[in-house]
């Protein structure tokens, strides 16, 4: 009954809730459509029927799903079970439908009229509205939104986004039962490609494995006798092949299907075959990194199938870095053995004990065979012992070093070929089926950590003077190279060993270890001429000349097709194509053509004792001889080249050592110490006292002849290394060990200009300074001299009259390299001795020409008994030239006496010549007395040069400007252009301008000669400046003969003067004593005189 009751309730709710809906009721949506719907004529009591009937039937079938009995109200269309529940389910059915049409009703009238979904929802809900009338305007205001309707609409909007989502789970749900059945219908295809897969790599392998067991040689492979290369390349492409196709996982034991049988029996036999395959290649590897340095085109052939081999096994960088590092081991052990504390022991040991035994048989021989040895005292025979052991030990010592110098570079030169070889068939071969470049595929691959040196110097080198977005951190592959990296790598391993062994023992074989220098360098520079005359073989004929073909297997160079065999030299050459290298092989004698097949230059055969086939001592070194081999790489070419540089250590980046740089370091120190060692004692402080023990400032000290000669001697001892026949090394060395040569005359120089006295200008000359200064100019003469000749008495002199271009070429370099030190010397010399005595000299001589004026010379008449007055050069100059030359021209050597001589001469003969034209009045007595004193003049001069040393003539000093103006003052003396009184300045100016001897003069000379013809009015120079003659001639002419200087102050004060005059003139014109036209005429020569000489 309760539950009777609750349906009846809810049936009842559900249909007021139809009911009150407006909506529903004007479309009609809460009527039944399964019962008998009423038609127009129907009643409302029909409608209210059905409506009851729609709501409780809905009501029952979710209440009274049991089947059990309703109440009496129900009507009787209930009274069956089954009618009931059919009747229930049509509700249901009709509800739903219903509900979903209201839904898109509410939608479309939503969209289109808001506000009538919106009234009726909020009435039904409790709100009321009132539903006054109200004019257009206040429903215009009314229908702005508000914060009701907002939350309407976002609930709708809600609402249809919820349906949106239902929809598209609807439609997720729908694609993922698709792909659910298409995963299940694919899932036994892709077992099925799978397992043909795995089946075509079971086929693949067997078809290897046939391979392998057919047509090749597999005990040859696996006892490693005679190998067919072909036959190799193909068994390790089977075997790369059945090695990748075996890792598979498909084929794995370890898969999850388990082992399959057919390939498990394949895989021991392919392990074998892999294992013989590789064992096989690195035997083919070792033997050809074996082989001696010429490379024959079977080797660089067997050498490329090699590496094909190990192309196909996937193993290339690691056998060609394995080669690398094999040979740097070598080269590496090489410096080992010669540069080690107990290598350079034992060779000093084995030295001295052979010197001793050779110095004690040569003695027994001297003391058979010579009276005077046994005359001899036992210290005098003790003496001559011992100089021929220190001969000796010199010679012995000198050959031990050049031959272990030797053997380290000829191992050294073997590794590095091998490297080239390698190298140079890496980059010539590329596979024939990638068509990938070996050296590519090397250069590709990493760099190992021994060689990780070199890659961080040749990255230095590579991002050099680079932007720094453009800097790279790894090696370019166009530009790599596996020989650079040997090199680079060899060279700082070889300066960390240097380095270790100069510091051994608290540097105790620092001397001994740098004397190996000249023995390794000359040894080096063979080996590098020989390696660079290799590569430029190697990169002028192309690797197919060589048998190196970049498309073929490995010994045919005629490409994929051999299409252009015709066109190789070798065809030429006879014979047919072999791979053995022998006699018959075409490519062998096309090689030997070539220059290929061997490391000697192109014209070694036409040189004694410079074949390169020639056989090795019996320590594994080349022979050696007293002068280098000539090769065909030029000496520039070698020495600019990259790997000389490298070694030598020239451009060693952040300060770094490299190559042999710490050993020619220490080499040249030691060197300058050698050098330095007798300058402790030059040039020492003398102390003396006087008898009441005070100091006396005493000069120092000077060098001996002897000392002198000591310098001489360790100059030539030193330059003498650099010669292979007296010191080991090679001639190269010349202009590097005149480095230490210039620094101790630089030293030496310092020490001299310490003990030069300065000289005052006014000081008489002969005094005890000037003496010494002379002495000293004296010791730095025979050094110069010593120095300049060093490199002739070292190199050609010994071998007179059989000298060589060489010894031609390596002195020239060697004086070229000492050219500062004679510079430096004669800069010395010229700036504190021969400059102060120079003016000393001259200040005397001008002193002595003043008295032209102060006397009035030039200004006495003759005799009266008709003698004329004596020479003013023979009573005042003569005795001054003839002291000058004695006193000072003789002490001095030629060099430094002939400079003196000819500073002398200069200003004698401009002092001379403008004193003489200053003389005013000039009379025709005066110019014929003049005149001889020009003559006496100069031949005094004449004789003061030839007693200066020099070779040149008074017309030759510099560059005999002055002897020509001397010449021309006789000319001037008796020019008379201006006794034809009718002609205009103009006219006299341009004569005198005509005149050939008008070039030679000084503009200042011609305008002071003019003065002498000038009316009174017109005030000489020295007059206007208020000066002596000597002192005006001082100032135009300095003390060392320049006189460029002068000509523009003299012309200065020349036309003063004529400013002057002209103003005189004007004011009293009425004297005439002189010519009034020198004003005018001065006025126009001299700016024309001035730009002549400009000229």
């Amino acid at each position: 009954a309760a539950s009777s009751t609750t349906g009846t309730g809810a049936a009842d709710a559900l249909a007021l809730l139809l009911q009150e809906d407006p909506l529903l009721l004007q479309h009609g949506l809460n009527l039944y459509s399964a019962g008998t719907v009423s038609s127009d004529a129907s009643g409302d009591d029909n409608h209210e029927e059905n409506t009851d009937d729609a709501a409780y039937a809905y009501a029952a079938s979710l209440l009274h799903d049991d089947g059990s009995s309703a109440s009496s109200n129900n009507g009787g269309w209930m009274s069956s079970s089954g009618e009931y529940r059919q009747r229930a389910t049509e509700a249901l059915a009709e509800v739903n439908r219903k509900l979903a049409l209201v839904e898109s009703l509410a939608q479309r009238v939503s969209r289109d009229s808001p506000a009538k979904v919106a009234g009726p929802l909020l009435r039904l809900h409790g709100f009321e509205l009132s539903e006054s009338s109200e004019s257009p305007s206040q429903k215009s205001n009314s229908d702005v939104a508000t914060l009701t309707a907002t939350r309407d609409k976002a609930d709708r909007l809600e609402r249809q986004s919820q349906v949106l989502s239902t929809v598209a789970h609807r439609v997720e749900t729908a694609l993922q039962r698709g792909v659910t059945r298409m995963e299940s219908a694919t899932t036994r295809l892709s077992r099925v490609l799978e397992l043909s897969a795995t089946l075509k790599m079971i086929l693949r392998l067997q078809f290897e494995a046939r391979k392998l067991g057919s047509g090749l040689d597999l005990d040859s492979i696996r006892q490693g006798g005679i190998i067919d290369l072909r036959d190799l390349t193909r068994a390790a492409a089977s075997v790369a092949v059945m090695e990748d196709l075996l890792s598979h996982p498909s084929l794995s034991p370890a898969s999850q299907e388990g082992s399959i049988d057919v390939v498990e029996k394949l895989r021991p036999g392919a392990e074998a075959v892999a294992i013989s395959v590789r064992q096989a290649a690195a035997g083919l590897m070792d033997e050809l990194q074996s082989q001696s340095t010429s490379a024959t085109v079977s080797s660089l052939s067997r050498l490329g199938a090699t590496l094909q081999v190990y192309f196909h096994l996937g193993e290339l960088p690691d056998a060609s870095w394995r080669a690398v590092s094999s040979a740097l081991a070598t080269a590496e052990k090489a410096s080992g053995h010669l540069f080690h504390p107990t290598a350079v022991k034992r060779m000093k040991e084995s030295a001295q004990s052979e010197a001793m035994a050779l110095a004690e048989v040569e003695a027994a021989k001297s003391k058979e065979g010579k009276d005077d040895f046994k005359a001899k005292d036992s210290r005098q025979r003790k003496k001559q012992l011992d100089a021929i052991y220190e001969r000796l030990y010199i010679r012995k010592l000198r050959e031990k070093r050049t031959a272990a110098a030797s053997k380290w570079a000829t191992e050294v030169s073997d590794a590095s070929s091998r490297v080239w070889n390698l190298h140079r068939v890496l980059a010539a071969r590329n596979d024939p089926v990638t068509r990938k470049n070996f050296l590519e595929v090397v250069a590709g691959s990493e760099v190992p950590k021994d060689f990780a040196g070199a890659e961080e110097a040749l990255l230095q080198a590579q991002n050099e003077n680079k932007d720094i977005e453009n800097v790279t951190d790894t090696l370019n592959v166009q530009d790599f190279s596996l020989f650079s990296l040997f090199w680079v790598q060899l060279c700082l391993g070889l300066a960390g060993r240097l380095q270790r062994l100069l510091k051994y023992d608290g540097g105790s074989l620092e001397s001994d270890v740098a004397s190996l220098y000249p023995s390794v360098r000359s040894a080096s520079l063979e080996m590098v001429t020989e390696l660079h005359d290799v590569m430029q073989m190697g990169s002028a004929s192309s690797d197919d000349a060589t048998g190196l073909s970049s498309m073929g297997s490995g010994w045919n160079p005629t490409g994929v097709m051999g299409g252009s065999a015709g066109l190789e030299d070798s065809v030429f050459l006879g014979g047919a194509v072999g791979m053995d290298g022998s006699l018959d092989d075409p490519f062998g004698r096309a090689d030997e053509a070539a220059g290929g097949g061997m490391g000697a230059s192109a014209d070694a055969w036409t040189h004694p004792n410079s074949s390169h086939d020639a056989a090795l001592d019996a320590d594994g070194s080349r022979p050696t001889s007293d002068v280098s081999p000539i090769t065909s790489s030029s000496a520039l070419a070698v020495f600019s080249s990259q790997e000389w540089i490298t070694l030598q250590g020239e451009k060693a980046s952040d300060g770094a050592p490299m190559g042999l740089s710490p050993l020619r370091s220490s080499f040249l120190e030691q060197c300058k110490k050698r050098l330095f060692t007798p300058l402790e004692f030059m040039f020492q402080e003398a102390v003396s006292v006087d008898e009441n023990g005070v100091a006396i400032p005493v000069l120092p000290t000077l060098p001996s002849r002897y000392d002198i000669a000591k310098i001489d001697s360790n100059i030539r001892e030193e330059l003498s290394l650099a010669d292979p026949r007296q010191g080991g090394g090679d001639f190269s060395m010349a202009t590097m060990i005149s480095d230490p040569i210039v620094s101790m005359v630089h030293e030496f120089c310092v020490l001299a200009k310490r003990a030069i006295s300065e000289i005052d200008e006014n000081e008489e000359a002969e005094t005890e300074a000037m003496a010494h200064n002379l002495k000293v100019a004296g010791v730095m003469s025979s050094l110069a001299s010593f120095v300049r000749n060093a490199p002739e008495n070292t190199y050609v002199n010994p071998y007179r009259p059989s000298q060589s271009p060489q010894h031609e070429e390596a002195s020239h370099s060697c004086r070229v390299a000492l050219l500062p030190a004679l510079q430096e010397i004669e800069s010395l010399v010229k700036n504190t001795i021969l400059t102060p005595l120079t003016r000393v000299l001259n200040s005397h001589v001008a002193t002595a020409m003043s008295k032209m004026h102060r006397s009035g010379a030039y200004l006495q008449d003759p005799r009266d008994d008709g003698s004329q007055a004596t020479s003013f050069v023979q009573i005042h100059l003569v005795d001054q030239f003839d002291n000058i030359a004695s006193a000072y021209l003789t002490p001095l050597p030629k060099e430094y006496a002939s400079i003196v001589a000819s500073t002398v001469a200069t200003f004698s003969i401009y002092s001379f010549v403008s004193n003489a034209a200053m003389i005013r009045p000039l009379g025709e007595a005066s110019r014929l007395r003049l005149t001889q004193d020009l003559a006496d003049f100069e031949l005094s001069l004449e004789q003061l040069v030839f007693k200066g040393g020099t070779s040149l003539s008074l017309s030759q000093i510099a560059g005999g400007k002055p002897y020509s103006e001397l010449r021309a003052m006789r000319q001037l003396l008796f020019w008379n252009m201006l006794d034809d009184k009718t002609l205009s300045p103009a006219e006299v100016a341009k004569a005198l301008l005509r005149e050939t001897w008008v070039k030679d003069v000084r503009p200042s000379t011609l305008f002071h000669f003019l003065f002498s013809f000038a009316p009174t009015l017109l005030t000489s120079p020295h007059h206007f400046k208020r000066m002596d003659a000597h002192q005006y001639v001082g100032a135009m002419i300095k003390l060392d003969g320049s006189v460029d200087d002068g000509e523009a102050s003299a012309w200065m004060t020349t036309m003063a003067c004529c400013d002057a005059y002209q103003q005189r003139e004007s004011v009293d014109g009425s004297m005439a004593d002189g010519d009034r036209r020198v004003g005018a005429i001065l006025m126009i020569l001299g700016p024309e005189l001035l730009r002549r000489r400009r000229q």
